[in-house]
């Protein structure tokens, strides 16, 4: 009963936790407020020489096509190891105008594409709608961008490619071919998709704009990284395709130039959303990630010839840097249509330097008055602008006074600028003074926007602070009734009889410096150094409170094992590209990673028919001892059939693996590297489905009959007389070995190998485990940990003891540790997505986002998995309560303790990021680490720790 009461109780103060964070999601991560409706040319201000507002724009081209290679990084075309010879040909030429584009994070699509268009700085929550295909509250219908104002004109848009557009854009199109952009494993059909359509949409007439989305540069990023042999053909194909379509458009304005003599010509601009980092992903905001490409094309595009002297010289292109939303504005002033209301972008100098001085000055007086619609949006004090009044003086004012906002400086740099527009207007034509007007005013309206653009990109005037507060009132509820209900566990926090605290130091150590790194941005960019420097600190205690020689050496031996692994995959903002274990085994190395690869799925094998010979064997010693015939005859039955029943999980935990293995070296080539012949390959793909999705498939299905057959195991041997702790014993370690075909399959090849070196930390917990020990002859393990046995002579154990840190504490430490370890961070750019596909043929949200947090959570699940093992490991020697009240209440309390840890977390994170919402780092760094902590909450702990594991030891106790 008392245990019912606690588990509904913890259950009530999970659904108060959880409506405190969806009062503090919806505070914190709202849809930017946007201006509504659309830019009208009414809108327009008057001139300062007395023209007209609604004087249509003159513009210098008529048709648009829009090449957007995805995660086209800078490097990729104007680098010395570019394969777009083309491209950069046009550039050295004159014929093309290049820039480094700047993009914001998220560097993910969604929010790039949405830039692109309106020219503001998108919502931090598209990152997370970014793979919601079906989701439509992130479209821009009813907000103002670039297409709606070129449609608004009468002119008939396409799109090709990336069905992301289709629901940012869902009435803009005419015609489209859409392709999912999620199918990451696909790197050339997805482009083949795109292309086909190329030659028949450009020859034809009857269009306006085409848009052209290519995914299979970013696909390769995502599966093998920049440096794979595959991204140079992928840059050569798409080097192709912008040839094709300059020549095409080139001449199809040849003859509809010659046709009609007031036809203009076609502007051609290739581009990337985002760009990708070292080992192939993005989201974050490393300089690898922001840098992505604008190259201008067609006629009228006069750029500088650049000659090669040694080296290239395009490299000087790669410092040429502009923001990525500086497209808006440019792209509307040149096709003579509104700025949209909320951009904050500037126009590029070098594409409208073809207008006259006056014609240039009134376009940036536009995009100026556009900006400042913006400011006034923020800011309804600074109130809105005469144009005549505030001129008619003639007089610059002084900017620098005391204003009592930023706001008022900005529009007295408004005022300048207008004012510098009319004196430029006053100034006789034809002198060098003019020249010298028209220079000043385009200073000044620059000026304007540049401040005005690094101002309201900082602002953000969506926080809900109301439900963030009601969401923090609620963490700190949760966090008092967790701290209650742990308080009544059998740990406790504090004994108040004996007036000491029952937590340990480690333990409060820990806490107390975790808390403190969430106030940092640096600590939380490189929060795997705090995990890393616990793990080996929680070893070292270990073993310097080891109570005998053996616990010694096992503890020295799991710190060595950890070095090994946190050397495996460099990580982090500050030191990602260093040398790691990683990049050599991906390059040097590569065969031996193979090697290793196979030796380690051999190992796995092993460990299953090592648990069940090791098991056997004290259950035949056990079944000798049965006090009759009658029996020992009855119980016979169920142990062959028992005996059956493991001959089956170790098959299907065997073909598993091996298709797991044959996934893996089929994807990723590396039965080629290992040096078999095709024939060869062709055998062993013979006893394995043909396809790679039915490979995966196979997998699933295969490691769900191992979970019914080792819960038939579990059954058949309390039928067959076996002890309480074999049964349970046997069954978490079968678990455990269980896991790994599915978490390798979702692996990166590279990391299979720590999977092992996992396994081997996890034994040395146990030397019950080690291969020589096993069961004993009742067949319940043979428990003499380090914490109950006094065999060997103190090492100062009754100084320290204090200072000895729990299995469990440890466990906690390595499971957080062990998601950096396999190359994860807290930015969006390390989460692997070219996993979370295996087996996916058509899109499914709710399918692609467990394999996606299984795939990048693999080692905590895992580490989770040990877990459990470890509470039966441990219950396994306290008979004083019976096996099943013991391991239950120890995983009552691990439960409680564990929500505890995330509820402290989530408090004090909400409580930083509700501090920090106007610091510099809020949305690269911050923000991140915020939805991180949700994936830890929701996925982590509660759906694994919370519901996987009192699902697992009730469905072994029901057995009974």
């Amino acid at each position: 009963m008392r245990l019912g009461f606690h588990i509904a109780l913890l259950v009530a103060v999970l659904a108060v936790e959880l409506v405190g964070l969806g009062f503090f999601v919806k505070g914190f991560f709202p849809y930017k407020r946007s201006i509504p409706g659309f830019a009208s040319v009414q809108d327009q201000p008057e001139s300062v020489v007395g023209v007209s507002q609604q004087e249509p724009l003159t513009h210098q081209y008529d048709r648009l096509v829009i090449m957007l290679v995805d995660a086209l990084r800078n490097d990729f075309v104007f680098g010395n190891n570019s394969a777009m010879a083309y491209t950069q040909g046009l550039l050295r030429e004159g014929r093309a105008i290049g820039y480094t584009a700047k993009a914001l994070a998220p560097t993910v699509t969604m929010p790039r594409i949405k830039a692109l268009m309106t020219g503001t700085v998108p919502n931090f929550l598209d990152a997370v709608l970014n793979i919601a295909e079906s989701d439509t509250s992130s479209s821009l219908k009813f907000q103002d961008n670039l297409l709606w104002q070129l449609k608004n004109q009468g002119k008939t848009i396409n799109m090709f490619g990336d069905d992301t557009w289709l629901r940012l854009f869902p009435d803009i199109f005419s015609r489209t071919d859409g392709t999912s952009s999620f199918f990451v494993t696909d790197t050339v059909e997805v482009d083949n998709n795109v292309t086909r359509n190329v030659r028949p949409e450009l020859e034809r007439d009857g269009w306006d704009v085409s848009i052209f989305h290519y995914l299979g540069l970013d696909h390769i990023g995502h599966l093998a990284g920049p440096d794979s042999p595959l991204m140079r053909p992928k840059q050569k194909e798409m080097d192709q395709v912008v040839q094709e379509i300059l020549e095409i458009v080139t001449e199809k304005d040849m003859k509809r130039m010659g046709a009609d003599s007031s036809a203009k010509p076609t502007l051609f601009v290739l581009l990337g959303d985002h760009a990708m980092n070292e080992i192939g992903n993005h989201g974050g905001n490393s300089q690898l990630e922001t840098s992505t490409v604008f190259v201008f094309m067609g006629q009228g595009i006069r750029g500088k010839p650049i000659a090669d002297k040694g080296k290239n010289a395009l490299s000087a292109l790669l410092t040429n840097v502009v923001p990525q939303i500086n497209l808006v504005p440019t792209l509307s002033l040149l096709f003579g249509v509104p700025v949209p209301k909320n951009n904050l972008g500037l126009p590029l100098p070098e594409l409208i330097s073809g207008y006259t001085d006056s014609e240039r000055l009134r376009l940036l007086q536009l995009a100026a008055h556009q900006i400042y619609g913006v400011v006034q949006a923020n800011d309804p004090d600074v109130g809105s602008i005469d144009v005549g009044a505030e001129t008619a003086g003639n007089v610059m004012p002084n900017c620098e006074s005391d204003y009592d906002s930023v706001s008022m400086v900005l529009r007295c740099e408004y005022i300048r600028a207008l004012i510098a527009h009319k004196q430029f207007a006053k100034a006789k034509p034809g002198r060098t003074t003019e020249a010298a007007a028209a220079a000043a005013a385009e200073r000044e309206y620059y000026s304007f926007m540049e401040h005005a653009n690094a101002h309201l990109s900082r602002t953000f005037s969506g926080y809900d602070l109301n439900a963030m507060a009601i969401g923090i009132a609620l963490f700190c509820v949760s966090t008092m009734l967790l701290v209650a209900l742990y308080q009544s566990s059998s740990s406790g926090i504090a004994n108040f009889k004996t007036k000491r605290i029952a937590v340990s130091a480690p333990a409060i150590a820990l806490a107390v410096t975790y808390v403190i790194s969430l106030n940092s941005s640096s600590l939380i960019e490189e929060e795997h150094q705090f995990w890393y420097h616990w793990v080996q600190t929680m070893f070292f205690l270990r073993m310097l409170t080891s109570r005998h020689s053996g616990g010694f050496v096992r503890t020295f031996f799991q710190m060595c094992l950890f070095r090994i692994a946190r050397a495996w995959n460099q990580t982090g903002q500050n030191w990602p590209g260093e040398i790691d274990i990683r990049h050599y085994l991906n390059t040097s190395y590569n065969r031996l990673m193979w090697f290793m690869v196979l030796v380690t799925f051999a190992l796995f094998g092993v460990c299953t028919s090592w648990i069940h010979r090791s098991a056997s064997s004290a259950e035949s010693a056990r079944y000798s001892q049965a006090k009759t015939p009658a029996t020992h005859a009855g119980r016979g039955r169920y142990r062959r059939r028992l005996a059956y029943g493991q001959r089956i999980f170790r098959g299907v935990l065997s073909t598993a693996l091996a298709n797991a293995l044959v996934y893996q070296m089929e994807r990723n080539a590396g039965w080629q590297v290992v040096g078999l012949s095709k024939s060869a390959w062709s055998v062993v793909r013979w006893f394995t489905p043909s396809d790679l999705a039915d490979i995966a498939r196979f997998v699933y299905l295969l490691t769900f009959a191992a979970v019914l057959v080792g819960t038939g195991c579990a059954w058949l041997r309390r039928r067959a007389g076996c002890s309480e702790n074999a049964v349970l014993v046997t069954a978490a370690l079968e678990g455990l070995v269980g896991l790994l075909p599915l978490l390798t399959l979702l692996a990166r090849p590279h990391n299979i190998p720590v999977f092992a070196i996992f396994v081997a930390m996890f034994v040395l917990f146990f030397p019950q485990l080690l291969p020589r020990a096993g069961f004993n002859r009742n067949g319940s393990v043979a428990v003499q940990t380090a914490e109950s046995s006094a065999v060997e002579p103190c090492l100062m154990g009754w100084r320290l003891s204090v200072l000895r840190p729990s299995k469990a504490l440890v466990l906690l430490c390595i499971i957080h540790a062990s998601f950096f370890v396999l190359g994860n961070s807290n930015s969006l750019a390390s989460l692997d997505l070219s996993n979370a596909y295996a087996g996916v043929s058509r899109y499914n949200e709710g399918l692609v986002g467990v394999l996606l947090f299984t795939a990048n959570w693999a080692g905590p699940l895992w580490w989770a998995a040990a877990g459990f093992a470890t509470l039966v490991l441990s219950a396994a020697g306290d008979t004083p309560v019976g096996l099943q009240d013991g391991c239950m209440q120890r995983l009552q309390s691990w439960i409680v303790a564990a929500h505890l840890w995330q509820a402290v977390t989530i408090l004090m994170l909400s409580v930083v990021v509700t501090l920090m919402r106007t610091h510099l780092f809020i949305w690269s760094v911050f923000s991140p680490r915020y939805l991180y902590q949700i994936a830890w909450f929701a996925g982590f702990y509660l759906a694994t720790i919370t519901a996987g594991g009192t699902g697992w030891l009730t469905a072994l106790l029901a057995t009974k």
